[in-house]
């Protein structure tokens, strides 16, 4: 799965890419790194990952498992 791979150092560069713009960026990742490594994970987070974290899988519209649960059958009267 991992194909391609290479450090830092001979990554492409591109027209537009800010180079002081990446280093800032990489600051900013190892500060926020060394902080949640100090007081615990998700001490800090990015704003785009949300204050909630409530997932729960909805199965309203989920169609009958006939095959698989004894329960599930229809029952003919």
């Amino acid at each position: 799965m991992l194909t391609l791979l290479s450090d830092k150092a001979t990554r492409q560069g591109s027209l537009l890419d800010d180079p002081e713009a990446r280093v800032r960026s990489a600051r900013r990742m190892a500060a926020l790194d060394a902080i949640n490594r100090q007081f615990g994970r998700d001490t800090l987070r990015s704003g785009t990952s949300g204050t909630a974290r409530r997932w729960g899988m909805r199965s309203e519209n989920r169609s009958p498992r006939y095959t698989t649960r004894w329960d599930e059958l229809p029952e003919v009267s």
